[in-house]
């Protein structure tokens, strides 16, 4: 099995097997009177393992490969996987801008009602409003890549999704920022960042900006991390979003390992001039 299929099955077992550390973290670990974890569990030692050596099974895997003249076309993949992957996080964040309705109404007349104990929900309706705009960057990115699309045209709907998640990051944050157990709250935090940071990564080859280990290093982790924070038992909003970031992310790490490390890139093929 060569790195364009280890990277991508790596980011995806890690999300599992964050799930499933986590899970176990909450139910074995967590106090239920304190609701505090107890120093020292072995769920939350092998969590934190499980990271580690996630972070340097990528930093690993992620040396070499080919560097093509044009970085914007490291995620140039005609796999009907990479486009069912972009196709499903597009989806993802429509039925997440759907739940977040909602919610968004909820959260406002609870302010409404008692402004003294409730703020304002500016960034959730930023947050709903940016599943939009992940959306249509996910799709219209996907499908760019999937026909081989080149050009100043698609620098923007590369940068969409990680403009969408700047605002999902201050939303989690806020939703988190009282809450006094860091355990808790670091997993849910540290996988929007990481997920933003593979996110605007990826943007960056379209700027001529190309860090291909550093977006390898941030997928997987905001991949780990994203799939433990889903153990959370947030709400579904929450779940959906994250879902849709994931697996955003999870499909460049795909395109990309098949482009640097494919002896072949999947579907190569040459374009005739009236693709745009």
């Amino acid at each position: 099995m060569g790195k364009h299929h280890i990277l991508p099955a790596l980011a995806l077992a890690g999300g599992l097997a964050g799930f499933g550390l986590r899970l176990w973290q909450r139910t074995s670990a967590m106090d239920p009177v304190t609701e505090l974890f107890t120093s020292g569990a072995p769920a939350s030692l092998a969590l934190w393992g499980l990271m580690v050596a996630l972070a340097l099974a990528a930093l690993w895997l992620g040396r070499d490969g080919k560097h093509p003249e044009h970085p914007e076309r490291t995620f140039h993949c005609a796999s009907p996987g990479y486009m069912t992957l972009m196709t499903a996080s597009g989806m993802c964040f429509l039925l997440a801008a759907a739940l977040g309705v909602p919610e968004l109404i909820e959260q406002l007349q609870a302010w409404q009602a008692d402004p003294k104990h409730h703020i304002m929900p500016a960034v959730f309706a930023v947050t709903v409003a940016a599943c939009l705009v992940g959306a249509v960057g996910a799709l219209v990115f996907g499908r760019n890549n999937y026909r081989a699309v080149t050009g100043a045209q698609t620098g923007i709907p590369a940068a969409l999704p990680a403009c969408a998640a700047l605002p999902w990051l201050m939303e989690v944050y806020q939703t988190y920022s009282r809450d006094p157990v860091l355990l808790r709250s670091s997993v849910p935090l540290l996988a929007c960042v990481f997920l933003l940071l593979a996110l605007y990564q990826q943007a960056a080859f379209f700027y001529h900006r190309p860090h291909p280990r550093r977006f390898i290093l941030f997928a997987v982790l905001g991949s780990a991390f994203g799939g433990a924070s889903l153990a959370d038992g947030r709400s579904l909003f929450g779940i959906v979003s994250t879902a849709a970031f994931l697996l955003c992310t999870l499909g460049g790490l795909t395109a990309l390992s098949y482009s640097r490390f494919s002896p072949k890139a999947v579907g190569q093929q040459t374009l005739d001039s009236t693709v745009h």
